[in-house]
């Protein structure tokens, strides 16, 4: 519109229109004294100059919000802490005592490493005056918590199938041991004294769990935040669900086996050891191949007052590569009710670890089983081992597993033979055919570890969720 009015403007009888008389002779300097025109066209706006000197000032651009610090939060795993005679008698000290730092010196960079650190204790502390026994009932000496604290670890797993091995004296006994002696480490699946009957909802007990988080750093610690956390915010009065602040975030854990190798839940077990399936009121018969609904309840639960939740099954098949079909079935429900991770234990050998999607949308990493830790069992895939690493993160949205950066390491589990004795905890990447001939699966069976074979079997059962040392550490 302007365009047009302005060259209407320029033509010769405006310009004969906007000059005054002219004075002084022909060809000198003429005095234009500039006439303000104010054209109107019929049907038209009136044509007007902008003074540019005197614009109104630009509205600025908002400056975007910046985007909420990334938080991050690590979470590693390692398995069965099962301990036969060659174990046990490896911390024998000659004065008499026992010790088993030794089994943790290996794993030391990703216990200081890790936010929140795990390990299954697969057999009880029934009791130091006891006997202490291998398979088929262990017993185990406390001194095996004491190092379990000592390395750093945040959280023990107690309901495992022989956590009922020395029956309900010796469970209390597991359970106490820790809320007496550690309680800076959450105990998770078995209730000791404290409890009365199926939960136990006092002031006290609760008081107990809500003291949780790691302890006061120092030894192994000393890459971890030096600054002790705090007691969750976060309570609850069902005590199946154990709950852990870190970093400001409430992640959840829950427990439960599949059994104590009854076919029937104990008695005296109801209330002390946390059940992962069904088992009928009246003749107490469990029903393996389900979770009850009461753990789905716990899930969430969980869901409803925690930033993550880590379900920790003690379930499956022992000496199976494979989960049973009603497992992921098990996980699927889980997953629908809130758990983001899922760690297994219980098979004694590594089984695969896959992203799973259900029907309603609900995603989880699950680790089937991690495979045992420390043993001397017999077989080479007995001994080939692996540790999660799961990492967590909250961009702004909301705590989540970050898929890409979550995974496991392959360790192997050595010993020696005559006498059986606990070696190293070796990682898959720096172990070797020289080291696999000098294992003592060899002159104690006749069996030969293989290389071969080893990363074969990261490869089917983790698969890209393979990590090596340097994905975690971020050294090579």
């Amino acid at each position: 519109m302007r365009g047009r009015h302005f060259s209407r403007l320029i033509t010769p009888f405006t310009l004969m229109l906007a000059l005054p008389a002219c004075t002084g002779t022909s060809g000198g300097a003429t005095d234009i004294t500039p006439v303000e025109l104010n054209l109107t066209y019929a049907g038209e706006e009136t044509a007007t100059v902008i003074d540019l000197n005197n614009l109104p000032p630009a509205t600025p651009t908002p400056t975007p919000a910046p985007l909420p610090e990334r938080v991050d939060i690590s979470l590693m795993m390692v398995g069965d802490n099962l301990l036969h005679t060659g174990i046990f008698m490896t911390g024998k000290q000659d004065d008499g005592s026992w010790n088993f730092d030794f089994e943790f010196e290996d794993i030391k960079e990703f216990l200081d490493a890790a936010d929140v650190s795990i390990i299954n204790q697969e057999t009880p502390f029934g009791g130091d005056d006891r006997e202490f026994t291998s398979y088929p009932t262990f017993n185990s000496p406390t001194a095996v918590g004491d190092a379990e604290a000592k390395a750093g670890f945040d959280v023990v797993l107690g309901a495992t199938n022989h956590a009922y091995d020395q029956g309900y004296s010796g469970l209390i006994n597991f359970a106490d041991y820790f809320r007496n002696n550690h309680p800076e480490i959450l105990l998770c699946g078995i209730h000791g004294s404290e409890v009365n009957g199926d939960a136990d909802t006092s002031s006290d007990a609760a008081e107990t769990r809500e003291f949780v988080g790691p302890p006061t750093p120092e030894g192994w610690r000393n890459l971890k935040d030096t600054t002790p956390h705090p007691s969750t915010s976060v309570k609850t009065d069902n005590n199946r669900i154990y709950l852990l602040d870190i970093k400001g975030y409430t992640i959840a854990f829950i427990n439960a086996t599949y059994s104590h190798n009854w076919e029937s839940v104990a008695a005296d077990a109801i209330g002390h050891l946390d059940f992962l399936c069904p088992y009928d009121p009246n003749t107490r018969r469990l029903t393996m191949t389900e979770v009850s609904q009461t753990v789905l309840d716990d899930i969430s639960e969980a869901d409803s007052i925690a930033d993550a939740v880590v379900v920790c099954p003690h379930w499956g098949v022992e000496y199976t590569f494979q989960p049973m079909p009603y497992q992921t079935t098990m996980a699927k429900q889980m997953i629908d009710a809130g758990a983001d991770v899922i760690i297994g234990a219980h098979p004694h050998v590594v089984e695969p670890v896959e992203w799973i999607t259900t029907d309603a949308g609900n995603e989880a990493l699950v680790y089937y089983s991690l495979g045992n830790y420390t043993s001397t069992q017999d077989y080479p895939e007995r001994v080939y081992e692996a540790m999660a690493w799961v990492q967590l993160y909250d961009d702004g949205y909301g705590l989540k597993v970050d898929k890409e950066r979550s995974g496991a390491l392959s360790m192997i589990n050595h010993y020696t033979y005559g006498p059986m004795r606990f070696g190293h905890i070796y990682f898959l990447e720096d172990y070797s055919q020289e080291l696999c001939d000098s294992h003592g699966l060899l002159p104690r069976t006749g069996r030969r570890l293989n290389m071969n074979d080893l990363q074969s079997w990261e490869q089917q059962l983790l698969g890209d969720y393979a990590l090596k040392k340097a994905d975690v550490l971020g050294t090579d």
